[in-house]
Order: structure tokens, then sequence, then C-alpha cells
């Protein structure tokens, strides 16, 4: 393969080739940088909850106190909303403390508090509702 000059000879083209080939590489590799650097999100990380502990105390405090299943039925939906909150506000994958060994954050307080928060609004909700007023 070669190419015509203005002084009626023959060149190579096998330099414009290759540059071309360099260039090109050049550019997929600094896309391909940027893509890692900056495209990929880091993966969340891992934290525990003594989600059975809970459990437990809430149930017996709920026998003894004769809460109605409706009210079990709230608490485990706030509990859902709960551990949902407190898995996004700290980029972690939330799991029973008893499946993890060892290493990874208990996050059981943040969860208990933000349950908490989630059934006081709730209550206070109710209790607005229940005395005609509008939300």
């Amino acid at each position: 393969m070669s190419r015509t000059t203005d002084r009626g000879g023959t060149e190579p083209a096998w330099p414009v080739t290759i540059s071309a080939v360099l260039l090109s590489g050049a550019v997929a590799a600094a896309v391909a940088a940027a893509t890692l650097r900056y495209g990929i999100e880091s993966p969340p990380g891992i934290a525990g909850v003594r989600l059975t502990e809970m459990t437990a105390a809430w149930t017996t405090r709920a026998a003894a106190e004769g809460r109605s299943a409706s009210e079990a039925r709230a608490w485990g939906t706030a509990l859902e909303t709960a551990l949902d909150r407190v898995a996004r506000d700290h980029g972690v994958v939330l799991l029973p403390a008893r499946a993890v060994a060892a290493g990874a954050p208990d996050l059981t307080r943040q969860v208990e508090d933000t349950l908490a928060a989630i059934l006081e609004r709730n209550r206070a909700f109710l209790s607005r509702s229940a005395n005609g007023e509008k939300p």
C-alpha cells in the first residue's frame, strides 16, 4: 500500500496507519481509565443488625401489653422501612448479626432509633386522624 506524492513518486502509507492505530489506542485507554475512575460506584459495605433480639424484645412487650395483630403488622412494616433507610443512609447491605462472622459494624442502634421515629410519626398521624384533624 502506497500513496502518490506531489513529486510524482510514491510513499509508503504504513506510518500513517500506525499513527492512526496508536492514536485510537490512546483515546480508548483514556476513555477506559475515565470510566473506571469516575463511572463506577464503589460496592456497598456490609453491616449487621440484631434482628432476632429486636423482634424477640418487641414480641415479648407486645404479648405482655396485649397488642393486636394490626399493631404487629404496623411494627413489621415500620421495621422494614427503618432497615431500608439505614441501609441507604449508610451505603451498606444489612445482614442479621448472626450471619456476619466479624469485622462489620453493628447498626442495630441506628435501626432502633429510626424505627422509633417512624412509629412515633405513625402514632401522631393516627392520633390527629382520630381527632378529625387533617394531616
